[in-house]
């Protein structure tokens, strides 16, 4: 029982150490009561146990927060995907210019935001006014910027569409010129 409670003592000791970088001093400490094998199983279970929290970002490095890092740099410039993603950026980009010019009953609209204005300042609550009146005009910016996407996504979907046609009649013309178009062609002459 006793060896027992030594042991754990020297291990959270070893622990303490490590962690401040001292593995030579934990070992000095310990004495004794620990042979080499199981300092040394104690160094590797502490080493483990820093590694586990570096990759989940604690640790050294602070808090949880970490980047999220591609796996390798980008081959192309993600056309395919653009193309593809096109009809949903629209939606999304007309569903917030109809929120914005919403009602005072919209959540996001500008007119309930001037509204919460006015209603702060009614009350004598210049601070929350100043504040609001600050998320108004970013909301104002967001509207010329949303519009300056939307005509930006026109002229890529306009781009998409060549490169679809391209592929198509590139398509369609090598099956017509190869066999179809050969056949019809004997069947008018003969008729």
């Amino acid at each position: 029982m006793r060896k027992t409670k030594s042991t754990v003592v020297a291990l959270s000791t070893v622990a303490a150490l490590l962690a401040t970088g001292g593995a030579a001093a934990a070992v000095a400490t310990t004495g004794g009561d620990l042979s080499p094998a199981s300092s040394t199983e104690a160094t590797q279970a502490q080493s483990q146990t820093q590694k586990h929290k570096d990759r989940r970002g604690h640790g050294k490095r602070g808090h949880g927060k970490h980047k999220r890092l591609a796996k390798h740099a980008p081959k192309g410039d993600g056309a395919k995907v653009l193309c593809k993603r096109a009809p949903k950026i629209d939606k999304r980009i007309d569903r917030l210019q109809k929120r914005l010019d919403g009602g005072v009953r919209t959540r996001g609209s500008l007119d309930r935001l001037e509204k919460r204005i006015d209603n702060a300042k009614k009350a004598g609550h210049e601070v929350v006014a100043d504040f609001l009146n600050d998320r108004l005009d970013d909301r104002r910016a967001l509207k010329v910027r949303l519009k300056d996407r939307e005509e930006g996504l026109k002229k890529v979907r306009a781009w998409c569409a060549t490169q679809d046609d391209g592929k198509s009649e590139k398509n369609g013309g090598e099956s017509q010129d190869s066999g179809e178009g050969q056949s019809q062609s004997s069947e008018t002459t003969q008729g």
